[in-house]
């Protein structure tokens, strides 16, 4: 129990190294086609394949996966949006543990409806980071994501932005 708890921990590790860089590259993940070894099956499938070639563990998986001996391989599209949010999530508290760490910060909202006529209203954290070691200071400003709004009264946006408030105030501690 113990070795293959330590397969699919290193399994897993090996996924979320290559979510991580294709999102750092702004990369898309899948392709049109979700099969191991086919056409067109994505910028993630394609690393993968590529990382078996060099490791043997992801060699190994991808055999297995093959040869049908794993029905859970997690290499699907769920498992990717599932790491995709993981470390989405991540870098949002880092952001926003960054951001109430320095003196000054502020929150910038704008809103504009979608193609489906939803109001969607941005959040977007602004602050000045200061390096006192070097004595240098950087505004930075990060995207932190879009919320719907059901309605576009005052009263309303109002709700949502003190909401919003609440969950940066509450990532950080």
């Amino acid at each position: 129990m113990k070795n293959e708890e330590k397969y699919w921990q290193q399994i897993l590790k090996r996924l979320i190294a290559l979510v991580r860089v294709l999102g750092e590259q702004n990369l898309a993940l899948r392709g049109t086609n979700e099969t191991l070894y086919s056409a067109n099956n994505g910028n993630f499938l394609k690393l993968v394949q590529y990382l078996a070639i060099f490791d043997p563990l992801m060699n190994e998986h991808l055999r297995k996966i093959s040869n049908k001996e794993l029905h859970t391989h997690y290499l699907g599209k769920d498992i990717q949006n599932e790491l995709i949010q993981l470390l989405g999530n991540a870098i949002k508290k880092e952001i926003i543990q960054t951001a109430n760490a320095m003196k000054y910060f502020s929150i910038v909202l704008d809103g504009t409806p979608d193609c489906s006529h939803v109001e969607q209203m941005t959040i977007i954290i602004r602050f000045v980071k200061v390096d006192s070691l070097k004595k240098e200071f950087s505004i930075k400003e990060h995207f932190l994501g879009f919320v719907p709004l059901k309605k576009t009264t005052g009263a309303y946006m109002a709700e949502t932005i003190i909401q919003q408030l609440e969950e940066i105030v509450r990532v950080t501690y």
